[in-house]
């Protein structure tokens, strides 16, 4: 068990999490521009996959695919209907911006991320 957890304990994952925390707390406020959106997407990829794979390990590859795919879905107008519904309730909103698709490979990267190919400390049990 104790070897999955190392994921979130590597550190490009800390990185990219420290680094969408800051965005979208901070960059995001005082620049609120593009490259601070696209930011939020590439991190986002990289580190929502992992966490959720080390949670449901079994499902890891369902987990990398949805991810992708939901991700298509949320940048899309399909998505619009649902966004409106949950609005008043959660406060979500989007800009559809078919552009923020470029930040899909990211998945990828975190996939082989966490085949092994790093240096992250060990967990021990």
């Amino acid at each position: 068990m104790y070897e999955r957890l190392k994921h979130l304990v590597s550190p490009l994952f800390i990185f990219f999490l420290v680094l969408l925390i800051i965005n979208d707390f901070f960059l995001k406020a005082v620049f609120h521009n593009t490259f601070t959106g696209k930011l939020s997407d590439f991190s986002g990829l990289f580190i929502f996959p992992i966490f959720w794979s080390v949670i449901f390990p079994k499902q890891k590859l369902t987990v990398f695919i949805s991810t992708a795919v939901l991700f298509v879905f949320w940048k899309s107008e399909y998505s619009s209907v649902i966004i409106q519904f949950m609005k008043p309730y959660f406060g979500i909103g989007r800009t559809v911006d078919l552009s923020d698709l470029i930040a899909l490979p990211m998945i990828l990267l975190a996939w082989f991320y966490t085949k092994g190919g790093h240096n992250s400390p060990s967990i021990q049990s």
